[in-house]
């Protein structure tokens, strides 16, 4: 076959439809300090779920599935769980009341309603609101350049003065209700708008506001569509974090989406940037490319020895929950979640994977430290197999799913040849093999492995003659015909093989190792024989209560083997 001709690759030319980032939105920070902060706790976690994540699903949660959602998110530890936006649905102001009126909003828990920066609207989430403990009041106004020009024709004088009515309305209502309030602020569409311009609308709210060290208000900065690469985010953090008014007053909140695909990347370098709070959702539901994932970031956190604060010891059942109320489905590929995070196919992988766990075993060491697995899945509440065999997979991945599942321990050198049956097998079905399976061909394959010869029977007694000498009987059936046969030997194997010398089958044995299946009084011996024969070798595997019938059964299926 001749190959085929290709002329240069073209790529992809933007045409002037796309022009980087920081020509359009210059950040300057020459002497940012980020890159070398350490994040040495856990962020103020927010979660979206019932808000930014429910109104991206294609059928919005019922009340009684945001009820139950809402009850696992205060499981795993949110103190701040962002409602949804009262005044704006029937439906999002019934969940509120319910939330209330039924006292399942506990001591601790901060419950976060969304606004427009809209006086009907500030009006009727205070209406839906009354009877709630400490509640956070997030007010937000699309700050962006592109839509202050073309969707809402304001300039910016405009939208900071609506910025700054909708804060004191805010305050005025927080001193006549009996529902103490936290203020938040986010100029939405924050990574669309000219840095200065998103410095001066936050410290006029910020003076607005005048927040004190026993009320802080939250300015939240918004990925709402995430623009260009995590660092420049994280300069972006940085500079505003030194530009706040009554910055020792102020939390720092980011919000990123995942429109880029590095929405954890832009909330990690945040954190070192100065952020003091994340908002996001469980397994980064949310629109478009979704928010950023706080499972992830909280499990990222965990891997470096910091408590996130969030208890994700329970992966499957939080995943069950939120997909039984979201309707979506987690990613196989999801880090943590996904069911084929923790598997490794390749064989070079599956060798580092069983050595270092078998390292570990034997250290007895507290540190994970186990090569391709970032946590230690059992932790997290799966039950894995971290190596899954098919036909990419070598040796030592099919010895370890043997020893690890059913304490069948291949002797190292007859390993390639158990691989190379389960190999044949997944090439064959063209499929990964369970560890069942795996079993089943090995039982098939060496230890009852039919042929010329079916051991009926096995004895023998030691006999004195200037030598310890053995005799042994082996009651046969040999194409269909019973015999018994006799040999000697210098102990029961070597008078075995003698014996089936005398039948035409003569082999040389090599090697033979066993080891004990399990403990107790009904405890098996699994052994292994290697013989050879006209310059060919091959294994058997024999079980048995009795070493001594193990070690013949072995021998018998070796021979089976060698004589196919």
């Amino acid at each position: 076959m001749k190959p085929s001709q290709h002329s240069e690759p073209k790529g992809m030319d933007p045409a002037g439809q796309h022009i980087p980032y920081l020509k359009r939105f210059p950040v300057r920070l020459p002497d940012r300090t980020w890159p070398d902060a350490v994040v040495t706790k856990a962020p103020q976690w927010c979660s979206v779920d019932l808000r930014d994540g429910n109104q991206a699903l294609a059928t919005p949660m019922t009340v009684e599935q945001k009820l139950r959602f809402y009850q696992m998110l205060v499981d795993i530890g949110f103190r701040q769980i962002e409602i949804g936006y009262p005044a704006a649905s029937k439906i999002e102001r019934r969940f509120a009341r319910e939330l209330i009126e039924n006292g399942l909003i506990s001591n601790g828990i901060k419950p976060q309603v969304l606004v427009a920066a809209r006086e009907d609207l500030i009006r009727g989430t205070f209406d839906a609101m009354k009877g709630a403990p400490e509640t956070i009041v997030h007010v937000y106004n699309s700050t962006s350049e592109l839509q202050r020009r073309v969707v809402y024709n304001m300039s910016k004088d405009d939208t900071i003065r609506r910025a700054v009515q909708a804060t004191k309305l805010v305050r005025e209502l927080s001193v006549r209700t009996d529902t103490p309030v936290q203020y938040q602020y986010s100029p939405e569409s924050f990574t669309g708008t000219e840095l200065e311009f998103a410095r001066d609308i936050c410290n006029a709210v910020i003076d607005a506001w005048k927040p004190t060290s026993d009320n802080p208000i939250i300015i939240n900065l918004p990925a709402t569509v995430e623009m260009t690469s995590p660092n420049v985010y994280a300069d972006q953090i940085e500079w505003m974090s030194r530009n706040l008014n009554h910055r020792e007053n102020v939390i720092i909140s980011v919000h990123p989406h995942n429109d880029r695909g590095t929405g954890v990347a832009a909330a990690e370098l945040a954190l070192q940037a100065g952020a003091d709070r994340i908002e996001g959702t469980l397994f980064g539901n949310g629109e478009r490319a979704g928010n950023v994932d706080i499972v992830v970031l909280a499990l990222n956190l965990y891997t470096q020895g910091i408590n996130p604060m969030l208890d994700f010891r329970d992966i499957p059942q939080i995943r069950e929950v939120y997909e039984q109320c979201t309707g979506l489905v987690v990613p196989d590929r999801h880090p943590y979640a996904g069911d084929a995070a923790p598997i490794a196919y390749s064989g070079t992988h599956q060798i580092a994977i069983r050595r270092t766990l078998e390292e570990r075993k034997k250290s007895g060491q507290r540190l994970w430290d186990v090569a391709y697995l970032p946590i230690n899945y059992a932790e997290i509440g799966r039950s894995y197999t971290p190596i899954v065999i098919n036909s990419q997979s070598g040796k030592n991945g099919t010895a370890f799913v043997l020893q690890d599942q059913f304490g069948v321990q291949v002797p190292k050198e007859m390993e390639a040849e158990v691989g190379k049956v389960v190999q044949e097998w997944c090439e064959h079905m063209q499929c990964p093999i369970s560890p069942d399976k795996i079993k089943e061909l090995f039982d098939g394959e060496f230890v009852n492995r039919s042929g010329v010869i079916h051991l009926r029977g096995f004895s023998h007694a030691t006999k004195e003659d200037g030598a310890h000498r053995c005799e042994a009987t082996l009651d046969l059936t040999i194409n269909g015909r019973e015999i018994s046969v006799e040999g000697r030997g210098n102990g029961p194997i070597d008078a075995a093989v003698d014996a089936l010398a005398s039948i035409g089958q003569p082999v040389q044995v090599d090697s033979f190792s066993e080891h004990s299946l399990n403990a107790g009084s009904d405890a098996s011996a699994m052994a292994y024989v290697k013989v050879t024969r006209d310059g060919i070798s091959c294994y058997g595997a024999g079980i048995d209560t009795s070493s001594e019938l193990a070690a013949i059964r072995a021998l018998v299926s070796a021979v089976n083997r060698i004589a196919a």
